[in-house]
C-alpha cells in the first residue's frame, strides 16, 4: 500500500492572480507545500491536481506527478470534494500498488510541515477504525456564540438567534475549526463518502470518524487577500529555521482510543 499526497491547486484565481505561485522567501506557496510533502517520511508519491499550465510546470520542478483536472472541476464554485475524488481516482490509475492513505493539501497555503503531514498519517496507523485525521485550531474569540449576521434592514442579529449569551469566552463550550493544514483520509473510507451524508461539517470526503490534531493559531491560513500573503511572509520568516531543521510537529500524535 502507498500513502499519497494530493495537492489541489487550480488556476484562474479571482482574489489574487496566480496566488498558488506567489513567492515567499524564494519559493512559491505551491513550492512550499510540495517541499513539505517531499519531506514527509510517510508519503510515497506526490500528485498535483490542476488545469493550469504554469502550476503544472511548477509542480514538475519538485518531482510531482500531474493530474489533469477537467475545466468543469476548476471553477470558482466547484465543490472541493469532487475535485479531490477525481484526483485520487486518476492517481490510483497510475500506481502499481493500492492506496493506503490520501493526504490532501492546499496549493495556496504554506503554514505546514512534513512532520505535520506525518502526524496525520501516523494517527491513522495508530487507529485502525478511524476514517481520517485533520488539523484544526481552537476558537473562542471566533466562537459561534459570537457570530452575527446582517438582516434585510441592515441590522446585526445573532447568527444562532441567541439572547443573553455570556461575554466571557471561557464559559463557552470548546469549538474547533479546520486550519487549512493536512487532511489525511484512508482511501478505503474516501471512496465510500457521499456529499451531504458523511464527514464533519462540510468536509464530507473525510468520512465519519475523524480525529483532530490541534495546532496553534495562526497556522494553516490559506491565501485570499494581500493581508493573507503578508501573514504568510511573517509566518515563514518566524518558522524558517524550524522548517529547515525538520522540527517536530505542532503537537503530539493523538493516542489510540481506549478499548
Amino acid at each position: 500500500m502507498k500513502n499519497i499526497a494530493l495537492i489541489t491547486a487550480k488556476g484562474g484565481n479571482q482574489s489574487i492572480k496566480n496566488k498558488n505561485l506567489v513567492e515567499i522567501e524564494g519559493k512559491s506557496f505551491l513550492g512550499w507545500q510540495l517541499s513539505y510533502a517531499n519531506d514527509a517520511k510517510l508519503i510515497d508519491e506526490v500528485f498535483v491536481s490542476t488545469e493550469d499550465e504554469l502550476i503544472k510546470n511548477e509542480a514538475l520542478k519538485y518531482g510531482a506527478k500531474i493530474i489533469d483536472r477537467p475545466k468543469d472541476l476548476a471553477q470558482p464554485f466547484t465543490n472541493h470534494g469532487d475535485a479531490i475524488l477525481h484526483g485520487v481516482k486518476a492517481a490510483k490509475e497510475t500506481l502499481s500498488a493500492d492506496i493506503g492513505t490520501v493526504t490532501i493539501l492546499l496549493g495556496n497555503t504554506l503554514m505546514n510541515s512534513g512532520a505535520d503531514i506525518d502526524a496525520t498519517i501516523q494517527t491513522l496507523i495508530n487507529n485502525k477504525d478511524v476514517d481520517g485525521c485533520m488539523t484544526v485550531w481552537q476558537a473562542q474569540d471566533d466562537h459561534p456564540y459570537r457570530a452575527m449576521t446582517i438582516d434585510e434592514d441592515g441590522y446585526l442579529k445573532s447568527f444562532l438567534d441567541l439572547k443573553g449569551a455570556d461575554t466571557n469566552r471561557q464559559s463557552y463550550p470548546s469549538v474547533v475549526f479546520y486550519d487549512q493544514g493536512p487532511w489525511t483520509v484512508r482511501h478505503s473510507s474516501l471512496i465510500k463518502t457521499k456529499r451531504g451524508e458523511t464527514g464533519p461539517a462540510c468536509w464530507w470526503w473525510m468520512g465519519d470518524k475523524v480525529i483532530p490534531i490541534t495546532r496553534l493559531w495562526v497556522t494553516g491560513k490559506d491565501v485570499h487577500t494581500q493581508l493573507d500573503v503578508e501573514i504568510s511572509k511573517a509566518w515563514i520568516k518566524n518558522n524558517l529555521a524550524a522548517i529547515e531543521r525538520s522540527s517536530r510537529p505542532s503537537n503530539a500524535v493523538p493516542p489510540a482510543p481506549a478499548g
